[in-house]
């Protein structure tokens, strides 16, 4: 693997050598760690899963030192077509193409990450949004981490492609809702053709709502906040990155996870901190209706088995007894039926378009279901199909779909037998 085109190397090494000696010192061991599992897939060719390592710090160390210990250079030079190596436990695929665990594109998301650490970050909107009333028969389209732009061909499209221009179409929602995460670091032109320029539209008068992630605070949010709520796509949700729409009988909050999660671990850990969408949420969660909650990151890890910090901070807005009724995020880019914890029905739909593979920890008894069919992508052998949820209220009733990334039904509740692939 040829380290001298690493096109975002030499923007790393200028805000390295930039970032405060503090800050270097607190973040040294979390390369450290990503280049261990790099040296581990090297010396292996099976790929390591540790959660607690940030996946877009595998290549820092090589990209700063100018591979001083020959790691990368001892990593296959896949050329597009050829067959990747290996996926973890989480479905990370590991190879060099675009969006794996080792593509150098992800160099760009950690530069922005410095150089916002330097810089600062944009500021977070003052006041609370008002609440939109939203009809009682209402169709809505729930799609994570969707921002990676066409990056494929007339004959084989980006997942993300096919999911806007056929397979939301194809259920004709009122309301598209984006979970966040926008390739590879939220800059301005990423918020723009990566995600604006291509996110499929609801059919209702406000019609769509996009909501803050860790990718888009890399950039410091700016470009979030204005390239996309700026966007008269989003103009019923301007210029917040927190919301609700209510009817008589359900609240739909969708709350920013990111901007207070802590900076110096890359926004992976999702928090509401001291903002005023606390007492939002609190609000919302005392008018007796069954609520619906929206986040980038997740509530749960992600094989179901213990809580998050942001769970008990969501929890602890709510009357004891009286959870949220659902709770959807992605930040894992994986499709996942979780059973019910401490009352809630937790769901990931963070798969609408990076490349993942079958995900082999989350077969345990705490997932009811999750994507595992191979999508039969003749680029990528080892993905599994990527897709979005579809929900449909009722007045009190709620039905949800996973599609696939073709339109075809991936899961729907009390299924008694697997989807066939591609529907």
């Amino acid at each position: 693997m040829n380290i001298g085109n690493w096109l975002q190397k030499e923007r790393l090494k200028i805000a390295w050598a930039l970032l405060p000696a503090d800050k270097k010192a607190a973040i040294q061991p979390m390369i450290e760690a990503a280049h261990q599992q790099l040296r581990t897939y090297q010396a292996t060719g099976n790929a390591p899963h540790d959660p607690t390592v940030v996946h877009q710090l595998i290549l820092a160390k090589s990209a700063l030192t100018d591979d001083a210990d020959g790691t990368a250079a001892a990593l296959p030079e896949l050329q597009p077509g050829d067959i990747e190596v290996d996926v973890d436990a989480g479905g990370a695929i590991w190879g060099t193409g675009k969006y794996q665990q080792l593509d150098p594109g992800w160099l760009g998301a950690v530069a922005a990450w410095l150089e916002h650490l330097i810089l600062g970050k944009y500021p977070f909107t003052q006041g609370t949004p008002p609440v939109a009333n939203i009809p009682d028969q209402l169709t809505i389209a729930i799609a994570g981490d969707f921002g990676t732009g066409n990056w494929g061909t007339a004959t084989d499209p980006a997942p993300s492609t096919k999911i806007a221009t056929k397979a939301i179409p194809g259920v004709a929602p009122n309301l598209t809702i984006h979970l966040g995460d926008v390739y590879y670091e939220g800059s301005s032109s990423e918020e723009t053709n990566n995600f604006v320029k291509l996110w499929p539209q609801g059919s209702g008068p406000a019609a769509c709502y996009t909501m803050n992630s860790n990718h888009e605070m890399y950039s410091g949010a700016k470009p979030y906040f204005v390239e996309a709520l700026n966007s008269p796509l989003f103009s019923a949700q301007k210029p917040w990155s927190f919301f609700a729409l209510e009817n008589t009988n359900w609240v739909i909050v969708g709350l920013d996870s990111a901007y207070y999660s802590e900076e110096i671990t890359l926004y992976m850990n999702g928090s509401l901190g001291s903002s005023a969408q606390v007492n939002f949420l609190k609000a919302q969660a005392q008018k007796g209706k069954k609520v619906i909650l929206l986040t980038h990151h997740n509530g749960l890890s992600e094989d179901g088995s213990q809580p998050t910090g942001l769970w008990k901070e969501v929890m602890d807005c709510f009357p004891a007894g009286s959870p949220p009724a659902y709770w959807y995020w992605g930040h894992v880019h994986a499709g996942v039926v979780y059973r019910p914890h401490s009352g809630v029905q937790c769901r990931c739909t963070g798969h609408a378009a990076l490349p993942w593979g079958y995900a082999s920890e989350l077969a345990n008894p705490n997932v009811a279901w999750f994507e595992k069919r191979n999508a039969g992508d003749p680029n990528d052998n080892l993905r599994v199909f990527n897709g979005f949820t579809f929900l449909q209220l009722n007045g009190a009733g709620l039905n949800e779909t996973f599609y696939d990334e073709n339109g075809g039904v991936a899961w729907i509740p009390n299924q008694t037998t697997p989807a066939t692939a591609g529907g």
